[in-house]
């Protein structure tokens, strides 16, 4: 059994949507970040990279690239779960607090 803990932190701004889990919130202020900035989805991406001893989501998607600008975490977390399954490791269990 492999474990990973992920987390992830972002400020709030104004002018940006506001995304967690990949639902998108009616508020004022969003998350800054180079990609959608959804604190959830990246701190479950970064637990299955830790699990799967894959490094971490900023070096998997570093924000130098601009390919993965304003991107959806949806993708991202995609990509990390092909990357999972390439290396045979299922999930059990996610907790997000």
């Amino acid at each position: 059994m492999y474990v990973g803990i992920g987390y992830d932190i972002h400020k709030f701004v104004k002018n940006r949507k506001l995304i967690l889990g990949g639902i998108c919130f009616d508020y004022p202020l969003g998350l800054l970040g180079h990609s959608d900035a959804d604190v959830v989805l990246h701190a479950i991406g970064d637990a299955i990279l830790g699990a799967a001893s894959l490094g971490d989501i900023g070096e998997l998607f570093p924000d130098t690239d601009s390919k993965w600008k304003d991107v959806s975490s949806h993708i991202l977390l995609n990509k990390i779960m092909e990357l999972r399954k390439e290396r045979g490791l299922g999930i059990n269990n996610v907790d997000v607090t």
